[in-house]
């Protein structure tokens, strides 16, 4: 499998957050609406063990999120947690050699990305003014909204079954149609702005995750992560009925997993199927692409004990 490094510039505010098993679900209905129903059935055979693509989330050009680890294997002062929870942001080269003092904040690597509650109000359809039936007038609700700089995306893809060609188009119409929630009134849009061949060239038994992965049954020697759940919703013709499917409790993004022996490895994680109460083919990309990271070894204590009484 060849790992891709797709960089975008969002041109519009988004209302859902690019995380990788999101985006995923929607290259696989723009491939289904591109290359057809069979194409789609052949590249999600075997993906119980056999993934074609697997995709990362978005992050900070140029960057990678610090790892979820205790404050002694980043050598962190625990006292200042506020500080450290800010520093978030790290080079792929400081990453690898286990440099996680030398972690940035969003200011300090130009990532301008902000939140915030963009006010609506509710459409009456029998009389298309704002007056319901049971409150005549203003009728107000908020909804949130995200503004992004410019983000990198990794796909590690099975070149055998879809070409980059045809991950460089389906992204491209994504950028153009948009990405997850309103999309249809403009929200989720982005032009692609390069996409080329990387790799993480770097050999060691520990690594961190760059999206959300299904950590039941890996065999491991140490592991941390913050849970993530997944309340996932069809797309598509799907929708219809009940669109909601079952929850799904995940290991979050940059999960650190350190294992017995150092071969080498491109993803973890599998395959999830059988979480939709009415389409037996849903699956969820429960696969997370992994960065090799320095092998893990706690630090001594930072900080001073405070004198107990």
């Amino acid at each position: 499998m060849t790992l891709y490094k797709i960089s975008i510039e969002p041109t519009s505010n988004f209302a859902t957050a690019l995380k990788g098993d999101t985006l995923f679900g929607q290259l696989c209905w723009l491939i289904l609406y591109s290359f057809g129903k069979n194409r789609l059935k052949s590249l999600l055979e075997n993906y119980d063990n056999k993934p074609f693509m697997i995709v990362s989330d978005a992050f900070a050009s140029n960057h990678l999120p610090k790892p979820v680890m205790p404050s002694s294997y980043l050598s962190e002062d625990a006292n200042d947690k506020k500080v450290n929870r800010k520093k978030i942001w790290l080079k792929l080269e400081d990453l690898q050699n286990g440099n996680y003092s030398k972690a940035k904040k969003n200011d300090e690597i130009c990532n301008k990305d902000k939140t915030e509650t963009v006010i609506r109000n509710s459409i009456n359809y029998k009389t298309f003014t704002t007056s319901s039936d049971k409150n005549d007038g203003f009728d107000p609700y908020g909804v949130m909204e995200t503004s992004l700089s410019k983000k990198d995306i990794f796909v590690l893809l099975d070149e055998d079954r879809l070409l980059k060609d045809e991950l460089e188009t389906l992204f491209i119409n994504i950028g153009k149609l948009g990405f997850g929630k309103d999309a249809n009134i403009g929200k989720g849009r982005f032009t692609v702005k390069n996409i080329k061949a990387t790799n993480f060239d770097y050999q060691s038994n520990s690594y961190m995750t760059l999206s959300p992965f299904c950590a039941s049954d890996l065999e491991c020697e140490k592991i941390f992560y913050n849970p993530f759940v997944r309340f996932g919703k069809h797309g598509g013709s799907h929708a219809n009925g009940n669109a909601f499917k079952k929850p799904l409790l995940l290991a979050d993004t940059a999960g650190v997993i350190q294992f017995k022996d150092d071969s080498k490895r491109l993803f973890i994680g599998k395959g999830i199927k059988g979480h939709s109460r009415t389409n037996a083919d849903t699956v969820h990309q429960g696969y997370a692409i992994v960065v090799p990271i320095k092998e893990l070894k706690a630090c001594k204590k930072q900080y001073k004990e405070p004198d107990c009484e």
